[in-house]
């Protein structure tokens, strides 16, 4: 059931390894993959590349459960938006051949996309995910549709987006990350060579010998060796998708090519591609303003180390790949279990192949000061984050309690002054500040991850028949989709999204959540007249809908 490969283990941490060391580092490799994976289950292919070779290699667990297949190194795995990587490198190749540059705009090639938008919206917009473009499945799921069960391609997300009069934002003042971005650059690379972006990104594999990759442009299309998606809901079950996506994702690899190319990058000898090529892939774009994302790839920090990286899922397919440039070692994991956390199996992996310090806390547990709280009436209300999230405060006997929007209610157990922790969980941690001033908020502490601030928000009185001013049926075009808000009883409302009824709720005033994720904001006139909604959810925002008339 499982396969480790071992090659000899060279310099692997700060200081290079002795020989001796090399095998319970493997064991803890060893050890620590297997602990995701037990009996007849879906698996996955765990890879680790040095100084230009491969030092690493595991298969684990099963690729097609119906006929106990095991995965090995021929298996081919959907890695999903770590595929964003490769189409990057296919604009790479076209700007090498000056077809096309960075600061184009898209519409030089798209004519039909975004004509009643004004602002420039170039070709590093879309690969930074600084466009503003709104992301299609979040579209999609506006629509009610699930972007798994259709039969859609890209003609369809282009389709889609045509329909689109406006952006999230104005493009290169934010970064949202969007799928749309990356399928239109598959389309962009059509319009420039006049060849089916498959056909253009195989020839690329070819060039680089990974002769087991390719985009999927057919979901009927037999793939040798294919890894079926598993999530176990009451036992396991195979993932239904029928979409032929691509561009965003959708490229079928196995674990041997996607070692090839870290390879490729650590020896960069222009062996396949030019060593400008390569270094310029793995690099920030300098003409944008954000630098957390690049050529299909993200930039961080871990453990005080640098590090590129990205995540891929789709469905139940699972993929992560790290990439220390200064160490010159990559880890790559591919999966067909919907139950393994890539991203946290590679920082796991890279705490063992570093030697590094787990249980050293990354951020402070506790505040340095707390302040004198007199009554708990003076916390009580609505307090805000920077991305939007809302926690009410509220007091009920005499305890404080923390609510979420469909979560339960959490109480507070008091510590000392104007510091509580979670009933809950006692190592989370919330800290009151400014108590009585305008800038009063409350700080969010657990040692794992970065202090949470949120800010109280003004309180505002409701008048008197407010509740069913809200009442009323609302429309999109862009989207072809109705809203109906109904209002039910004190703060609760029914919103009926093209015909399906879910459950709202007024947060604040002129601010309902709907399910667990849209943020509807109400739209007024100079007259204090409800006109529409402003819809936010995710990856998509700025999605006016305008009252319709009685």
């Amino acid at each position: 059931m499982k396969q480790t490969f071992i090659i000899t283990f060279l310099f692997l941490g700060i200081n290079a390894y002795s020989q001796e060391l090399e095998n319970p580092i493997i064991d803890r490799l060893d050890s620590q993959i297997e602990k995701y994976i037990d009996g007849i289950s879906p698996g996955m292919a765990v890879g680790i590349v040095k100084d230009g070779a491969t030092v690493f290699e595991k298969y684990i667990g099963y690729s097609n459960l119906e006929h106990e297949i095991k995965i090995d190194k021929n298996t081919s795995f959907n890695i999903a938006s770590n595929a964003k990587q490769f189409t990057a490198l296919c604009i790479l190749r076209l700007i090498e051949q000056d077809k096309l540059a960075l600061d184009d705009d898209i519409r030089k090639y798209l004519p039909e996309l975004y004509k009643e938008i004004g602002y420039k919206i170039t070709v590093s917009n879309l690969l930074t995910h600084t466009s503003g473009i709104r992301d299609v499945y979040g579209l999609w799921a506006l629509k009610g549709k699930d972007w798994y069960e259709l039969f859609i391609d890209n003609d369809d997300a282009i389709e889609l987006l045509q329909s689109q009069t406006d952006l999230n934002f104005e493009p290169g003042k934010e970064y949202l990350y969007s799928n749309s971005n990356y399928i239109l650059l598959t389309e962009i690379v059509e319009k420039v060579t006049g060849i089916k972006f498959k056909d253009f990104s195989n020839s690329l594999f070819t060039e680089l010998g990974m002769k087991n990759s390719s985009f999927l442009t057919n979901y009927m299309a037999i793939i040798p060796n294919k890894a079926r998606p598993y999530g176990n809901w009451n036992g396991w079950r195979e993932y239904p998708i029928v979409t032929e996506l691509n561009g965003d994702g959708g490229l079928f690899t196995t674990l041997e090519d996607q070692l090839k190319w870290e390879q490729t990058i650590q020896q960069n000898n222009g062996k396949y591609l030019s060593t400008s090529m390569i270094d310029q892939s793995q690099s920030t774009i300098g003409n944008v303003d954000f630098d957390d994302y690049g050529y299909g790839l993200m930039f961080g920090n871990y453990e005080g180390l640098n590090y590129t990286y990205h995540d891929g899922s789709t469905g139940a397919y699972n993929a992560t790949f790290f990439r220390f440039a200064d160490k010159n070692l990559s880890i790559v994991i591919m999966s067909n279990n919907g139950n393994v956390p890539t991203n946290y199996l590679a920082q796991q992996l890279t705490d063992i192949v570093f030697e590094l310090d787990i249980n050293n806390d990354k951020y402070p547990s506790v505040p340095k000061k707390t302040e004198i709280l007199k009554n708990f009436k003076s916390v009580v209300g609505n307090y805000q984050n920077v991305d939007g999230t809302i926690i009410k405060i509220s007091e009920k006997d005499g305890s404080l309690f923390r609510e979420i929007y469909q979560r339960e209610p959490v109480k507070m157990i008091k510590e000392k002054q104007s510091l509580f922790h979670y009933e809950t969980n006692d190592k989370l941690k919330m800290n009151f500040s400014n108590i009585g001033k305008e800038q009063q908020k409350f700080t969010l502490y657990l040692a794992s991850q970065k202090p949470g601030v949120y800010h109280k928000l003004p309180t505002e009185e409701i008048e008197n028949g407010y509740d069913t001013s809200l009442n009323g049926t609302y429309f999109n075009e862009e989207t072809d989709t109705e809203i109906v808000i109904e209002h039910v009883k004190d703060a609760n409302y029914n919103i009926i999204k093209n015909g399906r009824k879910r459950d709202g709720k007024l947060i604040t005033k002129d601010f309902l959540r709907m399910m667990s994720s849209y943020k509807i904001i109400v739209i007024r006139d100079e007259n204090g007249d409800v006109q529409g909604l402003n819809l936010e959810n995710g990856r998509i925002k700025n999605v006016i809908f305008k009252k319709q008339s009685v």
